[in-house]
């Protein structure tokens, strides 16, 4: 039995600052089987950035949520960080990176 959230196809939101997509590809053997998610964000400057990430079936749902997670971050701080730059604002530094400025 397969679920829902792997075997159906789902067309991004129009419109949104965020917005997600689901591509099942099936093969023969069960290891073969994958779904791709294509992951949007907007910036600013309302150009579109992406990325994806393709999981197997045999994967458990919190795992693959767990994937999703990371890219959606990592998507996040990405277009976070165009933003601030064409804003001209510079990004902060992180605290390992204050720590070294400060012992210099």
């Amino acid at each position: 039995m397969s679920a829902r959230h792997l075997t159906e196809r789902r067309e991004p939101a129009k419109g949104r600052r965020f917005a997600w997509g689901r591509i099942p590809a099936a093969g023969d053997g069960e290891f073969e089987r994958f779904t791709t998610w294509h992951l949007f964000r907007r910036s600013e400057t309302r150009r579109l950035h992406g990325t994806q990430v393709s999981a197997g079936h045999h994967l458990t749902r919190a795992q693959i949520a767990v994937l999703l997670r990371e890219a959606r971050n990592g998507l996040r701080d990405y277009v976070d960080d165009l933003d601030l730059r064409h804003l001209g604002v510079l990004p902060a530094l992180g605290p390992v990176q204050e720590a070294e400025t400060c012992s210099s």
